[in-house]
């Protein structure tokens, strides 16, 4: 389905209405034009009526004498090519034109109309004066020929009212488009990086002024809550740390002390777990807070990517062992690329992580890796359910978990930290597929040192 931009819209919708507003004006010109042109016939026909009343008075002897043998020399020429039919006063037939067809004119109808006879649309008049009854019938072609050229005159205006229109409506569109088109390009450059900025606002006091005035509030009370939520983020994750590290040393101290119950111990080990997803927690909301502060202390060096990537792979052959997974690598021999070597390998160990936890039994996890195009490319793939159609376009979100089994661990931040180091690198982290045979996910980093413009900081 095409969709059309609205500047054509605003000029498809003017032609529409330009050609409605033509035919409705069409019409009402021509039901205007044919009332006049039938009064002003109709006139012609008073005229001519009254023209033979006079030629018949004047005429020696007038009607008395003539009555009996009226012929068509008191007929006026402008009447000759009409159907004329003139009685006496007792109604009888004086004069009849050869050109009537029927027996009669009269219908008992006085006023004028319009009726068919042979075929053909007559305008009759009825006319008294000096004793006579005058009945004339003249065609009506006339009259409709004028009522059909108005209509063909028209409609032939028609393409001509369309293409101007069309044209001129673009033209309107656009220019009452431009202070609109240029706001969407300003908002477009408004990003997490750079709340700061604000459109311009246009020194005309217009209803386009007053747009930009608002947003620019709106975007005012978006600053100010997006970097409480980052200061938020940030100090809650940072004086989180002191205590978890002390709770964390507390209980590893539980567990080294000999004197410790074996059932404590367990208790103790058991806390220590939840010790470690709490920090992991912590230090990813860190991670989140200062990747949307624009203050991720990325160190890039070049290193090989290959050797990184071994290194995950044996920690994954350990965890899928576990789980009765087989985990295939095809690394390239050398992949070296620049880059925060410590943060590429926690985006790839959490997508290994979630190979392993989301895959099926006796499930396989392949890693794959190579140079693509001056970027290096790492996909983890992996068998298991798929992720619903509905929930894939939200699987970075912070806290979502495309998957809603409580049996399984996580809190729904690992790929949107490994997305958030991904784009700090200059690459891009994207599902590449997840159906029935895999599930696919793909890095792509650049292969040397991509500089990305930083904001300013909003942390303390």
């Amino acid at each position: 389905m095409r969709h059309w931009s609205l500047r054509w819209k605003l000029a498809l919708y003017a032609a529409a209405l330009a050609v409605v507003a033509t035919l409705a004006g069409a019409a009402t010109t021509w039901t205007i034009m044919r009332y006049w042109e039938l009064k002003s016939f109709d006139q012609r026909l008073a005229l001519d009526a009254q023209e033979l009343f006079r030629d018949v008075e004047n005429f020696e002897g007038g009607l008395a004498e003539n009555s009996r043998a009226f012929q068509e020399k008191f007929v006026p020429l402008a009447l000759r090519d009409r159907l004329i039919e003139i009685r006496g006063p007792a109604g009888e037939l004086l004069y009849r034109s050869p050109n009537v067809p029927g027996p009669t004119l009269h219908d008992g109808i006085e006023n004028f109309h319009t009726r068919k006879i042979d075929g053909r649309s007559v305008r009759l008049g009825t006319f008294h004066g000096n004793g006579m009854t005058l009945y004339v019938g003249a065609d009506m072609k006339e009259v409709n020929r004028i009522g059909w050229d108005i209509v063909l005159g028209m409609v032939g205006a028609i393409p001509t009212v369309l293409i101007v229109i069309t044209v001129g409506g673009r033209w309107v569109a656009r220019k009452g488009l431009a202070p609109v088109e240029a706001i969407s390009q300003a908002v477009s450059r408004i990003t997490v990086q750079n709340l700061n900025q604000r459109l311009p606002v246009p020194p005309t006091d217009d209803e386009i002024a007053e747009l930009i005035a608002i947003l620019n509030a709106t975007f005012d009370r978006l600053q100010r809550s997006f970097e409480q939520s980052i200061r938020f983020s940030a100090e809650a994750s940072h004086h989180l740390k002191t205590p978890i590290s002390v709770l964390r040393a507390g209980v590893e101290e539980i567990l080294t002390d000999p004197d410790t119950p074996a059932k404590q111990q367990a208790r103790a080990d058991a806390l220590l777990h939840q010790v470690h997803q709490l920090t992991s927690i912590a230090e990813n909301l860190l991670l989140l807070a200062r990747a949307d502060a624009g203050r991720l202390d990325l160190h890039r060096e070049q290193f090989d990517l290959s050797e990184v990537l071994e290194g995950v792979c044996d920690d994954a052959h350990a965890l899928a062992e576990a789980e009765g997974l087989e985990v295939e690598a095809k690394l390239p021999p050398e992949l070296p690329v620049v880059a925060d070597r410590r943060a590429v390998s926690l985006i790839v160990q959490n997508l290994v992580e979630n190979a392993i936890k989301y895959n099926e039994p006796e499930g396989c996890i392949c890693i794959h890796a190579r140079a693509v195009n001056g970027e290096a490319e790492v996909t983890v793939r992996n068998n298991g359910e798929p992720i619903p159609p509905e929930r894939a376009p939200h699987i970075f979100e912070r806290f979502y978990r495309a998957r809603s089994d409580g049996r399984i661990p996580g809190q729904g931040l690992g790929l949107s930290v490994a997305g958030e180091l991904a784009t700090a690198h200059g690459g891009k982290l994207e599902l590449v597929r997840s159906d029935a045979e895999w599930t696919e996910f793909r890095l792509l980093l650049p292969r040397r040192r991509v500089c990305i413009a930083q904001p300013e900081a909003v942390l303390a």
